[in-house]
């Protein structure tokens, strides 16, 4: 996170659901099985690209919430 002079920082991703720059709601990325990079989805906005460091926006995704997303998303189509 922030670190250089005027760089920003902000709180990790699991303790916020709204993008620190631009208030979109912030999407899990599913990278791998039990894995997921937070993001910004909107296009205009690069959180957290555009941050020093990005660890913290890798998060454990449990087993239920990919099953509940995965039925989800396989209901609309």
């Amino acid at each position: 996170m922030g670190g250089k002079k005027g760089e920003a920082s902000y709180p990790p991703p699991k303790q916020v659901k709204d993008c620190p720059e631009c208030g979109t709601a912030l999407q899990k990325c599913l990278i791998q099985q039990n894995y997921a990079f937070v993001m910004c989805p909107n296009d205009k906005c690069a959180y957290p690209f555009n941050q020093r460091e990005n660890i913290q926006n890798l998060v454990y995704v449990d087993d239920g919430e990919v099953i509940d997303t995965a039925t989800q998303r396989l209901s609309k189509g």
